[in-house]
């Protein structure tokens, strides 16, 4: 319990009671919030009345405050009962939530589990909370999971109640106390000390291997046997023949990244899935005193990274921003006190069968429109068909629809993508039904331009591209689609839109789907995304971490601008750049672009940011 008291003074003369506490004593109460609950619990007197927390001061009042440590220490971390899975009076194993540290899992272990009857109770476990922590550097660690330093630092963690897991320091001064740690991202079972002699014990148990921990997991792709049958080929065939199936056991490949950490690995599913073919469910039990980093270094090194947006991991795409699909599913030991063997085990996290879920909808329902595409394209559909290695479906079938509109393809041009259409209903939005003139740089099939002349009947346009056989599929589509007499389609380069002078023409929009994956990563991203190896590099690919065309655009359409006095030019005054990104790209686009006005910036059908608008200047005598 703190007490503190100060009388007002001239500065303050007329101030709001809250106002006075938090300017005069934050390093007590921390934050508004915990000020408010200050006020809430009676702590805060004026001139030895209870104050609200709007009173007014008067000069000569003297505020006191009477900061309870233990009930805002509680209000903050005593709100959420932790799932205790076993207890008995010396230790417990708790389940830590997903999206807590361990820092505030420590602080919750207190209001969670039962005080141990060989000490005083939950008073003298609170009288440790505000011990000095350096105090404690030399008497040795705790193993903390890699990566569970808290970053975030809300106001409801700035308490000057040491942590009992520091990744920095192992403080173990306080009671109860987790004996290994798990990473926010998160959750399973943590066993807890409860008293000093039990904290000594099972410390030392742990880093003695006596603990036998099994992870639930799951990572992208599965085992294949060594005896795997090449020529099943079908996935739901390959579950069965090629890979390990649920129940049977991996072997540990010894010369791996982390493989002495590891203990068994046990399938329990296999799921298909779009994106990695099929996701694996595992059991994973590694050797104690070892962790999840291990088993993620080891899985990774293996080309199976666990699902999961954090270090040594690889997300799915329908699947970012869920966390880490990592949990301690069961802890066994051998009581040290009892003779007995305790078994402490809960059920996988809710998302890992929504994700198997989601996954395998996903995959039927996408194996069921290439089905259909080819009896579409007049092709027979087999059973056996690979998306991940065979030739895609538009290719072999010549066809692809977008944009509610038929267009042919080869393997010169990109197939086109429903993404893309993020960057036709920005464009119609902007024409507003007036005759517009259109630029598309890059048109490979031209169905960018055709789908936005289509739906603006006075429209014009023209699309240029430096592949003289991506030129030939567009005039081809440009004559199915009946547009020739409004469109034209012409060899030119972004990085140089002056050397065509047909395109001095004042276009009113500029569309581009430029190349925008990394150039230095082709050979990785031809494996992760399926079917574009067998598409056009130039197309794909570039330099400068992807945003090599952009810059060339960039250069061309600035040249375009300064030509002061000119009377032509590829751009109207005023005119609009609606430009493609790859995930995560847009703030170094709009960097690239900062001669223009950025006008919004788009989201495709995925919730991906997708499309960046640009304005180009008005000139002064425009109206």
């Amino acid at each position: 319990m703190k007490e503190l008291q100060l009388q007002v003074q001239d500065e303050d003369d007329g101030n709001r009671a809250w106002k006075f506490v938090l300017a005069h004593w934050k390093t007590v109460v921390k934050s508004r919030e915990h000020n408010r609950k200050c006020f809430k619990r009676g702590e805060v007197t004026v001139n030895g009345v209870v104050a609200e927390v709007t009173k007014l001061l008067v000069k000569g009042d003297w505020v006191k405050i009477r900061f309870d440590d233990r009930a805002a220490h509680e209000s903050v971390y005593g709100r959420e009962k932790l799932d205790v899975r076993y207890e008995d009076d010396d230790l417990a194993v708790v389940v830590k939530p997903s999206g807590k540290t361990m820092v505030a899992f420590g602080f919750m272990l207190p209001f969670s589990v039962s005080p141990s009857r060989s000490v005083q109770g939950a008073d003298e476990q609170l009288d440790h909370l505000g011990q000095d922590a350096e105090a404690h550097v030399e008497s040795g660690g705790v193993v903390v999971e890699d990566g569970d330093v808290d970053d975030d630092k809300d106001e409801d963690d700035n308490f000057e109640i040491p942590s009992n897991i520091s990744p920095a320091v192992g403080q173990q001064h306080r009671l109860p106390c987790a004996i290994h740690g798990i990473e926010k991202a998160a959750n399973g079972l943590v066993l807890v000390a409860k008293t000093r002699s039990m904290r000594a014990t099972l410390l030392k148990m742990h880093n003695e291997g006596q603990f036998i921990r099994t992870f639930r997991i799951i990572c992208h792709g599965a085992w294949k046997k060594p005896d795997a049958d090449a020529a099943a080929t079908d996935e739901s065939t390959r579950q069965d023949t090629t890979y390990y199936s649920p129940g049977g056991s991996i072997p540990i490949d010894t010369t791996s990244l982390d493989a002495e950490f590891l203990e068994s690995i046990r399938v329990v599913h296999l799921t298909l899935s779009n994106e990695a073919g099929l996701i694996s469910t595992l059991d994973i039990t590694p050797r104690s005193p070892y962790l999840g980093v291990n088993i993620r270094r080891y899985l990774l090194s293996q080309g199976h990274p666990v699902v999961g947006d954090s270090g040594n991991t690889k997300p799915l795409k329908a699947n970012r921003n869920k966390g880490l699909f990592s949990a301690v599913i069961k802890v066994e030991f051998k009581h040290p006190l009892k003779d007995t063997t305790v078994v402490a085990s809960f059920d996988e996290p809710a998302k890992f069968e929504q994700l198997r879920n989601r996954e395998q909808r996903a995959c039927v329902r996408r194996k069921a429109e290439e089905l259909e595409e080819l009896r579409k394209g007049g092709v027979e559909p087999v059973s056996t068909f690979d998306r991940k290695s065979d030739k895609p479906i538009a290719y072999q079938i010549g066809e692809k629809d977008f944009y509610q509109m038929r267009f042919k393809v080869s393997p010169a041009t990109l197939i086109p993508r429903s993404s893309t259409e993020t960057l036709v209903r920005a464009a119609i939005t902007l024409s507003q039904q007036r005759p517009v003139k259109i630029l598309d740089v890059g048109t490979g099939s031209g169905c960018l331009l055709l789908a936005l002349l289509n739906s603006l009947p006075s429209a014009t346009g023209v699309g240029v591209d430096i592949s003289t056989e991506a030129l030939e599929i567009a005039n081809i589509n440009k004559d199915l689609h009946n547009l020739s007499d409004r469109t034209s389609f012409l060899p030119g380069d972004l990085s140089d839109l002056q050397g065509t002078p047909e395109l001095f023409q004042s276009f009113d929009i500029l569309v581009c789907n430029p190349p925008y994956l990394d150039s230095a990563k082709a050979d990785r991203l031809k494996t992760l995304f399926a079917g574009t190896e067998h598409e056009p590099p130039v197309a794909l690919f570039a330099e400068k971490e992807g945003y090599g065309a952009y810059e060339l655009l960039a250069c061309s359409l600035s040249r375009d601008l300064s030509t002061d006095g000119a009377t032509r030019s590829i751009m109207a005054s005023g005119g609009y750049v609606i430009l493609e990104i790859g995930s995560g790209m847009g703030e170094r686009v709009r960097e690239i672009f900062k001669f223009l006005r950025f006008e919004e910036a788009l989201k495709d059908n995925q919730d991906s940011e997708r499309c960046l608008v640009f304005s180009l200047p008005t000139s002064p005598v425009d109206p």
